[in-house]
C-alpha cells in the first residue's frame, strides 16, 4: 500500500543555494513528529532506503505519471531527520514555473510516498510509530494533505543582499508589501538584531537574511488563519 506523509511548515527548513540555480535543501521529514494521523516516523527509518542507491523521485503533487519535475541528488539523516538536497530541471516543461514558485513562497510544501510491511511499524495509540518505510518519491505540493504541511522558509538569494534596500525590495517583490511597510518592517528587523548603522547591517547579512525570512513565513501563517 502506499502511503503519504507530509512535514510539518516549522520543520522543513529550506534553503536555496547562491551558487547554482534550481538547487535547493531542506528537510523531507522530520523525526519524533506526530502527523494529524497520529503517525510518527523513527530515526534510521529511512536508512535502508538510503543505502539501497536506487533513486528517489521528485514529483510535482504526488503526480506519479508525470516526468520527474527534478533530482534528489542527496539524502542524509541527521538527528532531526531526512535531510534532501534537490535540483529542479530548469530544462522540463514545468521547471522554471516550479522553482519561481517555491522562490515566491506559492507552493511550499514537501510530501514524501513510501510502502511498508507490516513489520515495519508498532501501533502507537491511534497512530503508527514507523520504524522503517521503502521510500518512493518525494513530492513539492501546494495544498498540504489536510492543511498540515508547508515549507518553512524559502531564503532565495537573501544571504547575497548587502543593503537595506536588498531587504526592502525583497519584501515589495516577493512579499507583496507596499514601500512604506517594507521600510517599517526592515526597520524592525534592524533593532532585532540590535543593529543601530547600516554598515552593521552588512556586517549581519546572514542573521538579518534569516531574521526576514522567519518575519515573512510568520505573516503569512498568520494570514492563512
Amino acid at each position: 500500500m502506499f502511503h503519504k506523509l507530509i512535514n510539518q511548515l516549522e520543520n522543513c527548513q529550506l534553503k536555496f543555494s547562491s551558487d547554482e540555480k534550481g538547487v535547493f535543501e531542506g528537510y523531507a521529514s522530520v523525526f519524533d513528529s506526530v502527523d494529524k494521523v497520529g503517525d510518527t516516523i523513527a530515526k534510521g527509518a529511512f536508512l535502508e532506503s538510503i543505502e539501497s542507491r536506487r533513486t528517489i523521485k521528485m514529483f510535482v503533487n504526488h503526480a506519479q505519471h508525470d516526468v520527474p519535475v527534478g533530482d534528489w541528488v542527496q539524502m542524509v539523516e541527521d538527528n532531526i531527520g531526512l535531510k534532501a538536497t534537490g535540483r529542479i530541471d530548469l530544462e522540463h516543461k514545468d521547471g522554471p514555473t516550479v522553482y519561481s514558485a517555491l522562490k515566491r513562497g506559492a507552493m511550499d510544501g514537501l510530501s514524501i510516498g513510501f510502502t511498508m510491511n507490516e513489520s515495519d511499524f508498532d501501533k502507537k495509540g491511534e497512530g503508527r510509530l514507523i520504524k522503517n518505510l521503502n521510500l518512493m518519491e518525494t513530492s513539492i505540493v501546494s495544498f498540504p494533505c489536510e492543511g498540515q504541511a508547508r515549507i518553512s522558509a524559502v531564503k532565495a538569494d537573501l544571504m547575497g543582499f548587502t543593503t537595506l534596500q536588498d531587504y526592502e525590495h525583497y519584501l515589495r517583490e516577493v512579499g507583496g508589501f507596499s514601500k512604506s511597510v517594507a521600510v517599517a518592517l526592515v526597520s524592525q528587523i534592524v533593532k532585532v538584531v540590535r543593529s543601530d548603522s547600516e554598515l552593521q547591517v552588512q556586517q549581519n547579512a546572514e542573521e538579518v537574511g534569516t531574521k526576514v525570512s522567519e518575519l515573512l513565513i510568520n505573516l503569512r501563517k498568520t494570514l492563512r488563519k
